[in-house]
């Protein structure tokens, strides 16, 4: 009889802790799937994504090179062709 009643007990309590646990994990399953997703596929290349847009990736004066991932420096341009005559 004495084991009876504390397995009865023993499953009240599991029964009220799992209700418990539900109960708190419900608002945090809720806001999690309400968090905004961010995203960089809407920047365009050379760009990341910041809280209000996209900014360049590479500070000033370089560029993203999209094959090794490193910022490297702008060539300088060409020189002007001279004139043969």
């Amino acid at each position: 009889m004495f084991r009876e009643l504390r397995s009865r007990t023993v499953r009240r309590y599991l029964g009220a802790a799992a209700i418990a646990v539900a109960a708190g994990a419900a608002p945090l399953a809720a806001s999690a799937a309400t968090a905004p997703v961010t995203s960089n596929a809407q920047c365009p290349p050379g760009q990341t994504g910041v809280i209000y847009g996209c900014s360049p990736f590479c500070v000033p004066g370089k560029f993203l090179d999209t094959q090794t991932g490193l910022c490297m420096p702008i060539a300088p341009p060409p020189p002007a062709p001279t004139s043969r005559y």
